[in-house]
């Protein structure tokens, strides 16, 4: 076992490696959206003083629209980018700033508006790459890799080629072994393929993973995770090693020298790296999450070495890529060939989970055998079983006004979360309920939009933001709210994928009040446990949270119905009961 300064010693000999991984990924996401990587970073570091002062500096030159515009889009303010990029469109600027203004579109999912000022430039190479870059964006694979193919386009061209590639049926190439078999230790085991984890990333997904783990872990199997190639360098971790331990759950890090950075080439080294730890290793069973990328990779291993593997879905991913394109993306080949691939690994998977009944109709109309489907729900644990924290202490914790009716979420703020409806409800309450405020924790894209919409509505000071929290605190805002909210909007993903945050919500003893889609459906029982109401009808909302604000004992009685349901049904050693079984059950019909 390696001591603290063995792993210090590892890890100083890896920066210099990690460094030059990191340095290729930075070139090569130049290399196909500047634009969109330097949002990406501007996402990742704004808490940092200098960068919030350079954007800050950035939009505080009224004189200039190309300053305004890009500090907009690196604050993720919508109307502030759209509003610059109009009033550009309304004067005889420079042609040439076209393309600027463009880029910061297409990096903001302003389609139109990018289709516009593109129409509005010049010709030129780079015009070229940003058109294709639209098209790409928006599906049309393949007429944007031809746009690319009359220009010398490079690294651009490559990348495109090697996506679509894997997009079109290309998979990683092993060589058949069968010589890892099945485990014959006393204890099973499983390898656990993830696309990111804990420590570095705090996600629903990352919470999932883990709790799923330690779950397994406590029902007496041998659990490790491995996260996809080069990460957690590819968000901007450089001091990592090859595995960090979280709460006993070790997580291994796949992070090969040179890392590749086209989308085929990743795949190819995920499971040349994976099939070198299953042979080492020889868990019993393989199991992996969305997306098909890393069920490619699991495959393979899984057909070279005779161990069974399930696929978790736990999202329909080209339903979530096409909530932010316009419908017409319902038709490009990427949304056909994201749902092809999708359905492929599901279809080969030994076992498939999903998440609750409207996606296992999904799988099931994907082809995917029923008998092979079993539903893993979110679930809860750690403080969430407690008994939850006292609402005034909670909000004594928090600074939060005590005798405040609260209305709010902890989520990621993106935009089918469909805040804004909420936002506007409450505004329509305001002046009837002087008492009602409105707390929305957590970060996103549409974090800015909500608070400029709070303004505009003149509600900015009933509202509160804390941004992104410590996960060890998510259970004290839950506790600090009267009603919960997921207004979610009505989409393809939306009907289908049912959230985490209503189940913690439910296990705080707090109403939930959920737009009226299937997935919801699943969880909340209207007048039960919460209610259901119409997706992006405001007045519809203004009125049920004015029905728990007029009548708080019902939303005491609903919250601790809530409670009830999801200790019966929604644990993590309930789940781990079922994952188990199903796990035995692969490895008695494996070869």
């Amino acid at each position: 076992m390696r001591t603290p300064r063995d792993r210090a010693e590892l890890l100083n000999l890896k920066v210099i490696p990690n460094a030059i991984n990191t340095g290729n990924l930075v070139l090569s996401n130049i290399a196909d959206d500047p634009t969109y990587f330097a949002l990406q970073v501007a996402r990742r570091f704004k808490s940092k003083p200098v960068l919030r002062s350079l954007i800050i500096t950035l939009g505080s030159d009224k004189s200039s629209i190309r300053l305004r515009a890009l500090s907009a889009m690196l604050k993720d303010d919508t109307s502030a980018l759209l509003s610059a990029c109009r009033e550009w469109l309304s004067s005889d600027s420079n042609p040439r700033q076209s393309l600027f203004l463009a880029n910061l579109c297409i990096a903001s999912n302003e389609w139109e508006l990018a289709e516009e000022l593109l129409n509005r430039g010049k010709p030129s190479i780079a015009h070229v790459r940003a058109k294709a870059r639209l098209l790409w964006s928006l599906g049309w694979m393949t007429d944007a890799i031809e746009l690319l193919q009359q220009n010398r386009s490079g690294r651009q061209l490559r990348h495109y080629e090697s996506e679509l590639a894997s997009f079109k049926g290309a998979e990683p190439c092993l060589s058949p072994l069968r010589t890892a078999g099945i485990s014959t230790s006393a204890t099973r085991s499983v390898l656990y393929v993830a696309t990111n984890s804990l420590p570095h990333t705090g996600s629903g997904y990352a919470q999932r993973t883990h709790s799923i783990l330690a779950s397994l872990r406590d029902a007496g199997w041998g659990v490790k995770g491995l996260t996809r190639v080069n990460y957690p360098l590819n968000i901007g971790k450089l001091s990592v090693s090859e595995a960090d331990v979280v709460s006993g759950i070790e997580y291994q890090r796949c992070l090969p020298f040179p890392a590749k950075h086209d989308f085929t080439g990743r795949i190819q080294q995920q499971a040349e790296d994976l099939l070198s730890r299953v042979l080492q290793e020889a868990p019993s069973v393989l199991h992996t999450t969305t997306d098909f990328s890393n069920a490619l990779a699991v495959k393979s291993v899984a057909e070279a070495t005779g161990i069974p593997w399930v696929y978790e879905v736990r999202g329909q991913l080209a339903d979530t890529w096409l909530s932010t394109r316009p419908e017409r993306s319902k038709d490009s080949e990427r949304y056909r060939l994201f749902v092809e691939r999708e359905a492929f690994v599901a279809r080969h998977a030994d076992h498939v989970f999903t998440l609750g009944d409207a996606m296992k109709r999904n799988l099931i109309d994907a082809g995917v055998d029923e008998s092979k489907i079993s539903i893993l729900p979110n679930g809860i644990g750690e403080k969430f079983l407690e008994e939850p924290v006292p609402r005034v202490q909670a909000r004594a914790q928090l600074d939060l006004d005590s005798e405040a009716f609260y209305v709010g979420t902890v989520s990621s703020l993106v935009p089918y979360e469909g805040l804004s409806t909420v936002v506007r409800a409450v505004a329509e309450l305001a002046k009837q309920h002087k008492e009602l405020r409105l707390l929305i924790v957590g970060d996103g894209t549409d974090r800015e939009n909500l608070i400029s919409l709070a303004k505009s509505l003149g509600i900015a000071a009933r509202c509160v933001f804390p941004g992104r929290i410590p996960r060890e605190q998510s259970h004290v805002y839950h506790a600090a709210l009267n009603a919960f909210v997921v207004p979610r909007i009505d989409s393809a993903v939306t009907r289908s994928v049912t959230p985490l945050k209503p189940v913690e919500a439910m296990a705080s003893n707090v109403p939930v009040l959920a737009s009226d889609l299937p997935a919801l459906q699943e969880l909340i029982t209207d007048g039960e446990n919460g209610h259901l109401i119409p997706a992006g009808d405001v007045a519809e909302w203004a009125e049920n949270i004015e029905k728990l604000i007029l009548n708080q004992g019902a939303a005491e009685r609903m919250g601790k119905s809530g409670r009830e349901f999801v200790l019966a049904n929604r644990t993590w050693e309930q789940n781990a009961l079922s994952v188990v079984q199903v796990y035995e059950q692969v490895i008695s019909k494996a070869p």
